[in-house]
């Protein structure tokens, strides 16, 4: 519910109140690629995240403001669920989305993205 469900109820909401050149950025993780899964592990987590990016893809097929959406991995950060060793912490890695996100403002398309823009293999 929280990490696919929820998410695709609040992008029906907001979704018509984006400006056409606006983009909604969704946050997903790189554990939702099952082409980055070589070692398995977290596999609630995954499935979830995967979910999320699926129903995504499916809004973005059937929906006109679907051209204009991103699939966002923050990275590894440094909280409760990351840990207390990670490298990356909130204050590095939300700029890094917001400024991602204002990239990808009027282009179209689902893209699958990490907090530096770089493609995140489905």
């Amino acid at each position: 519910m929280t990490n696919a469900l929820s998410p695709m109820r609040v992008v029906d909401v907001i979704g018509p109140l984006v400006a056409p050149d606006g983009t909604i950025g969704v946050m997903s993780s790189d554990q939702g690629s099952i082409a980055q899964n070589t070692h398995g592990g977290q596999d609630l987590y995954r499935a979830s995240r995967s979910a999320l990016n699926q129903l995504m893809r499916c809004h973005a097929a059937r929906e006109a403001d679907g051209a204009r959406t991103l699939l966002m991995d923050p990275g590894w950060v440094r909280t409760e669920l990351g840990g207390p060793e990670v490298e990356l912490s909130v204050e590095e890695s939300v700029p890094g989305v917001a400024e991602t996100i204002e990239r990808h403002r009027g282009k179209g398309g689902l893209h699958f993205v990490d907090h530096l823009g770089q493609v995140v293999p489905w």
